[in-house]
């Protein structure tokens, strides 16, 4: 499998981890990662070299991790056997279960990164929201809202949380609601409401609820 320059990518040699770099049937193995690694998976994988290590078994392990993109391991008889590993970079949190890439490639959530967006829909209304996230970011940002939960079922439609407010869309992704929104917002904070729902579902405009 194709990997990028090993001058680009970032060094993790097993000294750092595993308090010296790690000999294995008389070998040596250098681990580069192509950014920060950022998974607690990357980690497990360097402490399971010592337990699992030839490339054969390397290569068929990292084939079957859903973590990672790309990977290329190069031995040599004479020098340590390198690993390059690209991995996926999380985008989103899905139903607390699964990291999403920017593809919506699935891979396991392992707690960490919680300032992601949470997703909690079906699989079929992912593209969805993917389509209509950045208008709507564009609309938020304007007003420093961050965007910490997307929601969607079929008996409510969309909604979506930041830090102290609640957003309902309904069924409605659409130009029409995203300005909706925006007029809304511009009038809160011109006459310093603090709603904790907007509700968009009504065709005469929005309603403003201040309850819990």
């Amino acid at each position: 499998m194709k990997a990028r320059s090993p001058a680009i990518f970032f060094y993790l040699a097993l000294l750092l981890l595993l308090g010296g770099c790690n000999k294995v049937d008389g070998q040596h193995v250098v681990v580069y990662f192509a950014e920060t690694p950022a998974l607690l998976k990357e980690v497990e994988f360097i402490k399971q070299i010592p337990v699992n290590f030839s490339s054969q078994r390397i290569n068929t392990y990292l084939r079957d991790q859903l973590w990672v993109e790309t990977f290329l391991i190069k031995s040599n008889a004479l020098k340590p056997t390198q690993i390059f590993i690209e991995s996926k970079k999380p985008k989103y949190i899905w139903r607390d279960e699964f990291y999403l890439d920017h593809k919506l490639s699935q891979f396991l959530y392992d707690g960490l990164h919680p300032h992601l967006i949470h997703l909690d829909m079906p699989i079929e209304e992912l593209n969805t929201w993917v389509e209509a996230e950045n208008q709507v970011t564009l609309v938020l940002d304007q007003y420093e809202l961050i965007i910490k939960k997307v929601h969607y079922n079929s008996a409510g439609g969309w909604y979506l949380l930041t830090q102290n407010l609640r957003i309902n869309f309904g069924d409605d992704l659409s130009d029409e609601s995203y300005k909706k929104l925006l007029y809304t917002l511009k009038y809160m904070f011109e006459n310093n409401l603090t709603p904790s729902i907007i509700d968009l579902r009504y065709k005469a405009g929005a309603a403003l609820n201040y309850g819990k």
